[in-house]
């Protein structure tokens, strides 16, 4: 009564309709989701609050608006909603901002003169040069938003394709960004542990071939 049927078919349908083992499966995900919540956290808002540092002084503090930065529909209607919620604060809008907005700043071509070119060395202030390569993080960050999506709307991701790779790009980039908050965050992330000892889990129920998510 509590869960609607479209929400438990694909753990139903991983377990043969053993509901047993399709609950057992949904607090497994339920304690995956759990474990990937800080560094998630983490990422978004250092990322967003790193963006918006390093623009803001390219760009003056108002560079949402004041159009040195010619965004794109997506984007300017996304500053604009945001706008509204916050009474046209602009002190206030980063944390309005959702992590969509900021992850298309990085995937399209659009922004690569006005704001990759100019500005990813600042932003991922401690990166080697090699690993500035543009096409590998708009990949690795299009697969943590992904991931942080699904996360973060219920969604299963206990089958998620290299789940745990995509945990270490969350570091990985934590740590271009500043790698004092990489070693805080390693002190509490639970990820590691907590998926290991599901892993286990997960191998002593019979899993029936499912969708796996990439």
């Amino acid at each position: 009564m509590a869960f609607s049927e479209a929400r438990m078919k694909p753990y139903l349908n991983a377990s043969n309709n053993n509901y047993s083992n399709a609950i057992r499966i949904y607090e497994i995900n339920t304690k995956l989701c759990e474990a990937l919540y800080p560094s998630l956290h983490t990422l978004e808002i250092s990322l967003r609050n790193q963006i918006n540092t390093v623009l803001s002084v390219k760009y003056e503090n108002d560079w949402f608006t004041n159009g040195k930065i010619q965004l794109e529909k997506y984007e300017q209607e996304t500053i604009n909603a945001a706008l509204k919620k916050c009474n046209n604060n602009l002190n206030n809008l980063v944390p309005e901002l959702n992590f969509g907005f900021w992850n298309s700043l990085i995937q399209k071509g659009f922004y690569q003169n006005t704001i990759w070119n100019p500005c990813s060395k600042q932003i991922f202030k401690y990166a080697q040069k090699s690993e500035l390569n543009i096409i590998n993080i708009r990949l690795k960050i299009k697969k943590i938003l992904k991931l942080r999506n699904r996360t973060f709307h219920h969604e299963p991701i206990w089958n998620y394709r290299n789940i745990d790779i995509v945990h270490s790009d969350i570091h990985f980039f934590i740590n271009l960004i500043n790698p004092k908050v990489g070693n805080w965050l390693r002190e509490y992330d639970r990820f590691p542990e907590i998926y290991k000892v599901i892993s286990n889990q997960l191998d002593l129920i019979k899993v029936y071939p499912n969708k796996i998510f990439s």
